[in-house]
C-alpha cells in the first residue's frame, strides 16, 4: 500500500511534471508543514510552506462571516513569477510557483485537476 505521500507526489508530478514555466508544486497542510511536492532547488521548502498556509489562512479569515463566500484561490504576482494557491481539503493546499507569462487559468484548472483526482485517490480527505 503507497502512503498518503507519494500518492499526493505522484498526483503532481502527473499533472505538472511537463509544465516548463511551472517551477514548483507543493501539497502543504493547513499548519504550515510540506506534505509532499516538487521544487527548484532554491526553494526552502519549509519556509515557503508555513508562508503560503499563514497567506491562506489569512485571506480566509477576511472574509465576513455575513457574507459566507468561500475562498477560491489566492493569486500572488511578483516581478519574475507567480504564486497560486488553492485548498484541496479542510487540512491541505495546493501551492504552484509559476513564470510570471504563464496563463493564470491553465495553472488554477491544473490545480483543479490534482483537486480531483485526490479527492478520487483519497476518499477520506473529501
Amino acid at each position: 500500500m503507497k502512503s498518503v505521500e507519494s500518492v499526493l507526489e505522484e498526483i503532481i508530478l502527473d499533472q505538472f511534471v511537463r509544465d516548463s514555466q511551472v517551477q514548483s508544486v507543493y501539497i502543504v497542510s493547513k499548519t504550515g508543514l510540506m506534505v509532499a511536492g516538487k521544487s527548484s532547488p532554491a526553494a526552502r521548502s519549509e519556509t515557503f510552506s508555513a508562508m503560503a498556509a499563514i497567506i491562506f489562512s489569512s485571506a480566509e479569515s477576511t472574509r465576513t462571516d455575513a457574507a459566507k463566500d468561500r475562498l477560491e484561490h489566492i493569486i500572488s504576482v511578483f516581478k519574475d513569477t507567480k504564486m497560486f494557491i488553492s485548498e484541496v481539503s479542510s487540512s491541505l493546499l495546493i501551492v504552484v510557483t509559476a513564470d510570471r507569462s504563464v496563463s493564470d487559468q491553465k495553472i488554477l484548472d491544473d490545480m483543479q485537476k490534482v483537486i480531483t483526482r485526490t479527492k478520487e485517490e483519497l476518499v477520506w480527505l473529501r
